[in-house]
């Protein structure tokens, strides 16, 4: 019951945020203006690798983001951890916000459903947490790097991933 109560929450406190966000507009910069330039209301692709504490073990995974309002993402994902036996897996759905226009701070929370128990068939569901870093955006530098920390609670416990990866725009 707190779980849902906390992930009802959660998903309020974003409505609530998104709706704030939407009346603002993000600073406008001109071709010749600046050498940052704010993301544009496009979807990413991105590709990261991690480790997970809890497992011991690396991962690698892949991610879109799509952008609701500016500064405010939902961010759909996927990891495969490489550990031998088993397959262990997880995949997230998850709202982020950003802190800033060029880049810096984000962070967020969601829904994720692991497997991560080698010789169990059922995976298990959790709310994420997590907090990261971008870099400025360039204009000549067609990559995003990022870097972040994710926690999974999922049975009274919470395992500790550190991911790095890069995003690239989507073009329309």
């Amino acid at each position: 019951m707190q779980f849902a109560r906390l992930v009802v929450g959660c998903a309020c406190a974003m409505v609530m945020l998104a709706q704030t966000a939407r009346g603002q507009e993000a600073p406008r910069s001109t071709p010749d203006s600046a050498e940052y330039v704010v993301p544009p209301l496009a979807p990413e692709a991105g590709a990261r690798v991690g480790y997970d504490w809890g497992l011991e073990a690396w991962s690698i995974g892949g991610q879109f983001r799509v952008p609701i309002v500016p500064g405010i993402y939902l961010i759909p994902s996927g990891d495969y951890y490489l550990r031998t036996p088993g397959a262990l897996w997880q995949v997230n759905l998850d709202a982020a916000i950003r802190l800033g226009w060029y880049g810096g701070l984000y962070g967020g929370a969601g829904l994720g459903i692991a497997h991560r128990a080698i010789g169990s068939g059922r995976a298990q569901a959790g709310l994420n947490v997590f907090a990261g870093f971008t870099p400025p955006r360039l204009r000549r530098r067609p990559l995003w790097p990022f870097i972040e920390a994710r926690w999974l609670l999922i049975q009274n416990r919470s395992p500790f991933t550190l991911r790095a990866g890069f995003n690239v725009l989507l073009e329309r």
